[in-house]
């Protein structure tokens, strides 16, 4: 099948498996679970079978019928790439029975493909009908065990997290009896308080009224249709982040005999250790310190003073697009910009490097400038600063463009020169705008990479934290220490994250 094809039906498939996720969580949550109608104690009891039952059923026929899609779907596949071969050879051989065979093949395809989507559907409809029951059995856990208070819900979320908690450090390979006791115990808990708040209730679906079914139903509406992104989110975000963590408690032991190449073994603490007790390590904490103290500082006054200065010439916007366009570069590509500009030639040949030309053609003698050591970091910083002077300039022109005028106005009628309207009236009223900007440069260069890796691949003294992650993990394969200074990365962007984030919620607000 022809690539452009199979990527437009994983996209339909997506597509589809979204708008069938909507569709059907409604469906069942308006129709089945929480219905616009009363039912009494027996209509609830058989509720409460018929609901376990569905519950238990559907991903068994559920994984059954997806299971019978694949083989239908690949066999669909290749009979509608044979039908398609048979019917482009027909002009020439010119063989009727070659049309026909083509034509057969093509028809078979198309059908099995069809029936193949078919039971996708029911499969996955299945799937979804047991998760809306799951969440509304929560749900209703949920309630009766907040009704019953006290004991029952402090039972039930304790030993659900001790059961979490202890399942999470197992996990990372732990070996500890006293884990597989803590996971037994918080289980106990939960399931007892579960128990103990439904013979409460006295069962599990109690009598309602279609008032109680519309606010359940109206409850869980929100959660069904936010879960996609949260999934998404917890996929591609926090699963990686446990697993790094996870990892970097761990060691990779590489196995001589074996079904399988390597295990990993519970080192504890002893990743931190070997990390913390690595020179290049410090080194990569010096260089990043250096790089925070200097990058931000620098890029945010650099577009502050360019956007001050353009804000009322005419020919202001051509500047500023000038200024801008590094931004449309990526590191390496900017990395190998600049590396041309220190390019190095020997003494008494042409120099090709802007800043060796100029340095000779004042009488000095050529220089191998990234490999000076302590100097060579602030040359690879003059490429991040060239970068983020456009995103600086941008946000705080538009800031200053905020100003009401009655104040800059009101300034000058009480006497002010330009220095005194700037640094008093103007940089005041944008100091917010300019937290911002500064924080948010300081995220990218604690998590900076590309223009080391890509100019001195942390030689010469220029190690940083992102590089010396990378080190460890492809060229060192040493999976705990690369995990562990991930992990360090992760606790200092952090802070400064959260604190972006609370900074815009309080102005929002």
């Amino acid at each position: 099948m022809h690539p452009a094809l199979q990527g437009l039906i994983v996209v339909t498939i997506v597509v589809s498996a979204a708008i069938g996720y909507y569709y059907f969580s409604n469906l069942f949550l308006d129709r089945f679970i929480f219905p616009r109608r009363a039912f009494d104690s027996d209509d609830a009891r058989k509720r409460t079978w018929i609901g376990v039952l569905t519950f238990l059923i559907s991903p068994v026929i559920g994984y059954f019928v997806l299971s019978v899609v694949v083989p239908w779907m690949g066999s669909g596949s290749a009979f509608f790439d044979a039908g398609i071969k048979d019917l482009s050879a027909i002009g020439s051989t010119a063989s009727i029975g070659a049309f026909w065979s083509g034509i057969a093949s093509f028809i078979t395809g198309v059908l099995l493909m069809v029936v193949s989507v078919a039971l996708a559907v029911l499969g996955y409809a299945l799937f979804v009908l047991a998760f809306i029951l799951l969440v509304a059995f929560a749900r209703i856990v949920l309630m009766a065990a907040m009704k019953a208070g006290g004991l029952t819900v402090w039972a039930l979320f304790g030993g659900l997290g001790v059961a979490i908690l202890a399942a999470a450090i197992s996990s990372f390979g732990a070996d500890w009896g006293v884990l597989t006791f803590l996971e037994a115990v918080g289980i106990a808990a939960a399931l007892w308080a579960i128990v103990h708040a439904l013979r409460l209730q006295g069962q599990l679906v109690p009598a309602s009224t279609v008032g109680d079914n519309v606010n359940n139903a109206e409850a869980l509406r929100p959660w069904f249709f936010i879960f996609p992104a949260l999934f998404a989110l917890c996929l591609y975000l926090a699963y990686p982040v446990f697993e790094t963590l996870r990892l970097s408690f761990t060691e990779r032991v590489f196995l001589a005999d074996g079904s399988v190449p390597f295990i990993y073994q519970w080192a504890g603490l002893d990743n931190y250790t070997q990390m913390f007790g690595e020179p290049k390590f410090w080194e990569a904490v010096r260089n990043n310190f250096l790089w925070l103290l200097v990058v931000p500082a620098l890029s945010t006054g650099f577009g502050l003073l360019v956007a001050q200065l353009t804000d009322r010439l005419s020919w202001g916007n051509v500047v500023k697009s000038i200024i801008f366009m590094p931004m449309a570069i990526s590191f390496v590509g900017a990395s190998v910009i600049w590396k041309l500009v220190y390019d190095f030639r020997p003494e008494g040949t042409e120099q090709i490097g802007i800043l060796n030309a100029i340095y000779v053609a004042f009488g000095g003698d050529p220089q191998t400038w990234l490999t000076v050591p302590f100097w060579n970091n602030f040359f690879l910083m003059i490429v991040l600063i060239w970068i983020q002077t456009g995103f600086a300039m941008v946000i705080l022109s538009a800031a200053l463009r905020g100003i009401p005028e009655e104040t800059i106005e009101a300034a000058i009628v009480d006497g002010a020169n330009p220095f005194q309207i700037f640094f008093r009236i103007k940089v005041p009223q944008i100091a917010g705008t300019i937290l911002v900007v500064w924080t948010t440069i300081t995220l990218t260069v604690l998590k900076v990479f590309d223009i080391v890796f890509a100019m001195t691949n942390g030689q010469w003294e220029t190690q940083v934290l992102a590089n010396y992650m990378y080190d460890k993990l492809f060229r060192a394969s040493d999976w705990g220490v690369g995990s562990a200074s991930a992990i360090i990365i992760m606790l200092l962007v952090t802070p400064i994250l959260v604190w972006n984030v609370r900074n815009a919620r309080r102005e929002m607000r």
